[in-house]
């Protein structure tokens, strides 16, 4: 006779499969609200949290319920919100000029959702002070009859919602049918036999409600990295908190079955949640870019990932250990934070992405311990879609994962730089008005933005630059790498958010052979993605990346502040390359006085 747990692997093999087919099919414009809506959609962790929460198991699992139930509602309401933002921006030139009509879908109206499920529990808070009877039918009723349909109906909901993101026109309605799948889970979650109070389910809420509507709504699109770092975090640290409870509760009375996969939801949970936030810190700039690192640190982090698994290991086979499952977790929380440190910002996507991945397994795993089938299928999209775009991120850099995250990419000797540097020769510098001479008898431009452009929020400025130029009859393409800046398609939201048609924006495959043809390539802050000696340097750490070819265009602008190295800590030999100029100084004002001596 099949069981719950052979059930529940057969759900999570047939989810990842489904979701490889779907996600693989998101193009790379639309990459950073892929990983922004299945951290949304992890956020179904909030199913787990609420029964903890709400049922009474004691007053220490009510308060890891109660905190999860804060961070899970975070993530949904926080992700979906700032998902919208990010989808309404991706337009056309065609969509751009058509003239606005009917109704239009303002994401603050998202906030709704939470609204209704706060008011449905204070609904189910005062009837059951009220009506005993009520709270028979409510608790044994309908959880046998509405629970298992409200799940099915939002798996299918979520599994098309990640359908839509496949192209920007279909995109948003997507992503409304996943918010629809999200409230059927939630709601239906609500009629859970065990809840005997709502009062913490619904300050949690409320909570959650408040700090994820604020980060999804007034978040700029430059620190959507960080908070996307920062949602990981809380959603890893809600699986480890209902881990803990759960555990705690039955006081390691146990099966190995069950002790297996929570086992794994709090090492896992653990490690995202610490990791999640040193990589926030370094996206932020709290923590330096660089690489922090010591002599020995693999050797030691090796070690101490190996106690851990020999630690979860003996739980299972003990799972009345006790103690050392305290010390466990103890050692998941030091494990991520050391993980990261040593990981430099040139690593920073595929960090991104992997931390995804790990947060998708800890909901998972949590969907096994509470045998929830809901959990189990989104823990499984958000775990692959993490994995795919880390894998895509690392063929995009020529990496390998064990290289990204024991290599230490990026700790390059300031002096060895230098030295570099002066062997290379002079570098030409051009001034705004001699920039202007050459655009007079041009006839393409190809603009490559890149973290730089990010730092200095010159978007604006890039888009309207390109306008005037395409005014003068002037073919513009923009060329995004892969890794441009801190997050898989960082790059193509900031240009949306400056209204730059997503039609006019080229992958790297597809602009390479473009640039020479091109009488001028403008490069906006990018560095590593455009440094030749990815071709020609076989002594380069960043020999075999795949770059944006722009020393192949006839003549070269870069927009830079100095001739500091990017973050892998490679110097750029496309700055000496004698076709190539350089316009020192912050991208945003260089642009506003360049776009000045273009109109005059």
């Amino acid at each position: 006779m099949t069981t719950e747990l052979e059930i529940g692997l057969y759900i999570f093999m047939l989810a990842a499969f489904l979701g490889y087919h779907v996600i693989s099919r998101v193009p790379p414009l639309l990459h950073t609200p892929l990983m922004s809506a299945t951290n949304a959609i992890a956020g179904i962790s909030l199913v787990g949290s609420v029964v903890v929460a709400g049922a009474n198991y004691g007053p220490f699992s009510t308060l890891l319920g109660f905190i999860a139930v804060t961070c899970s509602a975070t993530n949904v309401v926080g992700g979906f919100l700032i998902t919208d933002r990010m989808l309404k921006m991706f337009k056309t030139a065609e969509d751009q000029n058509a003239p606005r009509r009917g109704f239009e879908f303002d994401p603050k109206m998202l906030l709704a959702l939470p609204v209704l499920v706060v008011g449905l529990l204070v609904v189910l808070y005062v009837y059951e002070e009220i009506r005993e009877d009520a709270v028979h039918f409510v608790r044994e009723v309908l959880p046998t009859q509405a629970l298992r349909y409200f799940y099915i109906l939002s798996a299918a909901f979520f599994i098309l919602g990640l359908k839509g993101l496949s192209s920007p026109k279909y995109a948003r309605k997507g992503m409304f049918g996943a918010e629809c799948g999200m409230l059927m889970a939630v709601v239906g979650t609500l009629f859970h036999h065990e809840i005997v109070t709502y009062q913490w389910i619904i300050i949690g809420f409320i909570i959650g409600s408040i700090v994820g509507g604020a980060m999804g709504l007034k978040i700029p699109m430059t620190a959507v990295p960080q908070r996307t770092a920062l949602s990981h975090s809380l959603g890893a640290l809600a699986a480890c908190l209902v881990g803990v409870s759960e555990y705690f509760r039955h006081h390691g009375a146990l099966s190995r079955v069950v002790m297996t996969p929570l086992g794994f939801e709090v090492v896992v949970g653990g490690l995202t949640f610490t990791g999640s936030l040193m990589a926030a810190a370094k996206l932020q700039g709290l923590l330096p870019g660089h690489p922090i690192t010591y002599k020995g640190q693999n050797i030691f982090n090796i070690g101490l990932l190996a106690l851990m698994a020999g630690s979860l290991i003996y739980m299972i086979i003990v799972p009345t250990g006790g103690m050392l499952f305290y010390v466990m977790v103890g050692l998941a929380f030091v494990f991520g934070f050391l993980l990261v440190i040593p990981i430099g910002a040139a690593d920073m996507p595929v960090v991104i992405a992997l931390l995804n991945s790990y947060g998708g397994l800890a909901d998972a795993a949590m969907g096994f311990v509470l045998m929830n089938k809901i959990q189990i299928i989104t823990g499984s999209l958000d775990g692959t879609s993490g994995f795919l775009l880390s894998l895509l991120m690392c063929k995009a850099m020529n990496r390998s994962a064990l290289n990204v995250l024991f290599g230490a990419f990026g700790k390059v000797e300031k002096e060895t730089t230098d030295r570099q540097a002066e062997a290379k020769g002079a570098v030409r510098s051009i001034s705004p008005e001699e920039v202007t001479v050459l655009l007079d008898n041009v006839r393409s431009v190809v603009i490559v933005p890149g973290y730089g452009m990010a730092v200095a929020q010159a978007q604006h400025g890039v888009a309207e630059l390109a306008k005037l130029l395409m005014k003068r009859g002037i073919n513009v393409k923009y060329a995004i790498h892969p890794v441009a800046g801190r997050m898989p398609g960082h790059m193509n939201v900031l240009l949306a958010e400056a209204n730059v048609p997503y039609d006019q924006l080229y992958t790297m495959e597809q602009i390479n052979p473009y640039f020479a043809e091109a009488d001028i390539a403008l490069v906006v802050g990018a560095n590593d993605v455009t440094n030749p000696a990815a071709k020609n340097n076989r002594s380069s750490p960043l020999y075999g990346m795949p770059i944006l070819e722009v020393d192949r265009a006839k003549s070269i602008i870069v927009l830079k502040r100095s001739l500091r190295p990017g973050f892998s800590g490679v110097d750029n030999d496309l700055y000496y390359d004698p076709k190539c100029m350089m316009l020192f100084g912050d991208a945003k004002e260089s642009l506003n006085k360049l776009f000045a001596a273009l109109k005059s």
